[in-house]
């Protein structure tokens, strides 16, 4: 279950970002996107809630697979994110600062490959749920 509490940590850093944007009135931009002040609360909401049900995820075996397809799919998204700006860049800043190439693959490497296992662990935890064929 250890594995889960890895997984609502692997949201804070995401959290934590909009968090400090919204109190330091930074911008936030993804290409031409600029994160407004409600987009990033609605950020936090989300990032919050898949904190939250990757904590509950470790207690109770009803939430894990939900918790492990989000997690993974959420990660693997951001990772392809960050790949496909290392083939064609676009404007990534944060906290008002560019967020440099390199910083971006060390992004998709962690996150794909994190997403990646994520979604292997959902895989495992479907075929193990009562009534699964093996």
């Amino acid at each position: 279950m250890a594995f889960f509490g890895l997984s609502a940590c692997s949201w804070v850093f995401h959290f934590a970002c909009h968090y400090y944007r919204l109190e330091t009135k930074s911008s936030f931009a993804v290409g031409d996107w600029i994160f407004s002040r409600t987009e990033s609360a609605v950020m936090l909401g989300l990032y919050g809630s898949l904190i939250l049900v990757n904590l509950a995820a470790i207690r109770w075996a009803t939430v894990r697979l939900v918790a492990a397809v989000s997690t993974g799919l959420g990660q693997l998204t951001l990772g392809l994110l960050h790949l496909y700006r290392l083939r064609h860049p676009f404007r990534f800043e944060v906290f008002g600062y560019p967020w440099s190439l390199a910083a971006s693959l060390r992004e998709a490497a962690v996150l794909t490959a994190f997403g990646i296992v994520c979604l292997a662990i959902a895989a495992r935890v479907a075929a193990a749920r009562p009534g699964s064929s093996r």
